[in-house]
């Protein structure tokens, strides 16, 4: 009901979502990723990497949300579920400017959907391993699987610790915070980001 409410223009997201999804797409359109990092590094700079990157940086804020403590677990779901609800209707809108048709929309969102929730699993299943370096390369084989599935040799380990990085930002902040989407990734740390010479 909700969602056909939001179609005429009746209601509107969750505004600690759009804040949430906006720090998303901020981080996941940092240059760092498509321009900086040695090239086997590099996200592709595609449509398809863009979302990548996003869907990254959802699932990180999704994991951080499921970690609310119990008192606010059933606001904690509602702000998981607005939070996909507001990145899949900005996905529908970018699809349609790039003049995707509704009848191709009907075979574009729900697969993108999919892959995001199975990927959302996937990392923080990654994100919850005890040892460091397994979560460390949990994470370089998942990105490897999606982020770098077109790029031959890809070395997905710059990517794995900004992420791990990343989810430690999280970690360190409130469950108000994050509840009132009161959250930013921070600039990353140059050298923390350096792949160690062999």
């Amino acid at each position: 009901m909700k969602a056909l409410l939001r179609v005429f223009g009746l209601a509107r997201f969750d505004p600690a979502a759009e804040a949430l999804y906006r720090a998303a797409v901020k981080e996941g359109r940092r240059e760092l990723y498509y321009a900086d990092w040695p090239e086997k590094a590099l996200v592709p700079d595609t449509v398809d990497g863009r979302f990548d990157l996003i869907s990254l940086m959802a699932a990180l804020l999704n994991r951080r949300i499921g970690m609310v403590a119990r008192p606010q677990q059933n606001v904690a779901q509602n702000l998981a579920q607005e939070l996909f609800d507001v990145m899949f209707a900005d996905v529908d809108t970018n699809l349609r400017e790039l003049g995707v048709s509704d009848e191709g929309m009907k075979h574009k969102i729900k697969p993108m959907a999919s892959a995001h929730l199975g990927r959302v699993k996937a990392y923080t299943d990654c994100l919850f391993e005890a040892d460091e370096n397994n979560r460390l390369n949990c994470l370089a084989a998942a990105f490897d699987r999606n982020i770098y599935r077109t790029v031959a040799g890809a070395d997905p380990l710059p990517l794995a610790r900004r992420a791990m990085d990343l989810a430690t930002q999280l970690a360190a902040a409130s469950d108000d915070d994050i509840l009132a989407g009161r959250f930013e990734f921070a600039d990353p740390q140059t050298p923390s980001l350096q792949t160690p010479e062999d």
